[in-house]
């Protein structure tokens, strides 16, 4: 770790920023790789916090990815950005090993192109569960994955240490009162280290998924390299931090229960859902179960077809009474097609899938259904991001959970049917009874109608929690 030094006067240049509302406001700094204009999932947390931290009194300076670097962007976001709001952009450039690496494989698939696989057939699947990782560690595949980790590791590392020197030359003593550091990628909380032990300010890690307590691990580098460096980063990151943020409290269990030390410095925020204007919801004939998302390597859709089939049979449903749609990445689990698979079950009449959809043609879709559905998932420390969208309709929803799970500690006591995994009488129950009240007349209100779930109240526990640490570090500052 660097010596602590007084932060340069140099102060870099954002790429972007939203004029200050003025009044001398205090400012926090936040490094997270991901932060609009980036298109990623991941840039939504603090995108949404934006607003509640500007009603606070604070402005905001942003440490991410330089946008040039980035995959995806989309330019709309910045303008739901506060007042005052800086961005300032890190570049994430390739390492001399991993350029030599590309130039080499681009060389060879010159000489021996990749034969196509057939659909399904062959892939390697997209994750490992870290139950598994043991059994795939030997060989050249398992040298080939903790490589890949390694190469993983020391690439966000990088980028990193230069968030790290870029984000202390920002800092001025007296106005920036914090810095809150969000992942993944989680070794923007290793730049956070570097710029607390520099500054003396208060640090605030957010944790938006599992690090070391993660259940699946990207396959390509799934090994036990990749198991030893989340835990000796994490271990540091956890053991500087004033205050460590989960977004979900069974991660908070685990990561106190991992760190007894820090458990007093931990906190659950959840994500929480947005205000958003809806498409007015559609009552029609037919009982619709809608699925939008992506069907990924633990969210089977068998289950659900074998229930539906069971209420089609027992209460001699037709198409026009009953049917189940999906959109999104949703065609297919494990190489074989949900179309296939209704066919097999013999309801294919009753099932129809789509792909993406634009945002406001998404939420008409799910306007139109009666019961809103999240498949299962082998981990119990995260909520599917859907689930929060799907609180704001009038819709049942039904939701396929582990006991004391995340997403079943979220919706205890809503009325929502939150089942075990592949219990198939059960959910065909669930599925049953809705549909007989809906044809009663009954209608469901939407789990969120009182605000319980919304991001503000979310927000309020992690900005009330980070103005305690900030404050205290103001009453006892640390050395710089």
């Amino acid at each position: 770790m660097p010596a602590p030094r007084t932060p340069s006067t140099d102060a870099p240049r954002p790429f972007h920023a939203v004029p200050s509302a003025g009044g001398g406001a205090r400012r926090l700094l936040l490094i997270s790789y991901s932060f609009p204009p980036d298109h990623a999932i991941g840039a939504l947390r603090w995108q949404k916090l934006a607003p509640f931290v500007a009603a606070r009194g604070w402005e905001l300076d942003v440490v991410m990815c330089d946008p040039a670097d980035l995959l995806n962007t989309d330019a709309t976001r910045l303008a739901e950005l506060p007042p005052g709001t800086r961005l300032f952009g890190v570049p994430h450039r390739a390492g001399v090993v991993e350029r030599w690496q590309r130039r080499a494989v681009r060389a060879y698939r010159r000489v021996r192109p990749r034969a196509p696989a057939a659909a399904g057939v062959g892939a390697e699947a997209p994750s490992l569960h870290r139950e598994e990782i043991a059994a795939h560690a030997g060989g050249v595949a398992g040298l080939k994955r903790s490589y890949l980790a390694w190469q993983r590791y020391a690439s966000d590392g990088r980028w990193a240490r230069l968030a790290g020197e870029l984000a202390a030359r920002i800092v001025v003593p007296g106005v920036h009162e914090a810095v809150v550091t969000s992942g993944p990628p989680h070794m923007a909380h290793l730049a956070g280290v570097d710029v607390a032990a520099r500054t003396g300010l208060p640090l605030a890690i957010d944790l938006r998924d599992p690090w070391s307590l993660r259940h699946r691990l990207a396959a390509d580098m799934a090994s036990p390299v990749a198991l030893r460096l989340a835990d000796r980063y994490e271990r540091q990151a956890v053991g500087a931090a004033d205050l460590v943020v989960l977004n979900t409290e069974p991660l908070r269990r685990g990561m106190a229960a991992k760190y007894p030390e820090a458990a007093g410095r931990m906190i659950t925020a959840m994500n929480g859902t947005d205000p958003e204007e809806l498409p007015p919801p559609r009552f029609g004939h037919r009982f619709t179960l809608a699925f939008a998302g992506t069907i990924y390597v633990d969210r089977d859709p068998r289950p659900l077809l074998r229930a539906a089939r069971r209420v089609i049979r027992e209460l001699q449903l037709t198409p026009a009474d009953f049917g189940i749609d999906f959109i999104g990445n949703a065609g297919a689990y494990g190489g074989v097609p949900v179309n296939r698979m209704a066919a097999e079950e013999g309801i294919a009449d009753y099932v129809t899938v789509g792909g993406r959809l634009p945002r406001r043609e998404a939420l008409d879709f799910l306007a139109g259904a009666q019961m809103l559905v999240s498949l299962p998932q082998d981990g119990t420390m995260q909520i599917p991001a859907k689930i929060f969208e799907y609180l704001n309709y009038p819709a049942w929803l039904l939701a396929f959970a582990e006991p004391d799970s995340a997403p079943d500690l979220l919706l205890r006591g809503t009325g929502a049917d939150v089942l075990p995994l592949g219990d198939e009488e059960r959910t065909a129950s669930a599925i049953r009874e809705r549909y007989l009240q809906y044809r009663q007349g009954e209608r469901p209100p939407a789990l969120n109608a009182d605000g319980r779930f919304s991001r503000e109240t979310q927000a309020r526990v992690l900005l009330d929690a980070l103005e305690r640490v900030a404050q205290a570090r103001r009453a006892t500052p640390a050395p710089r």
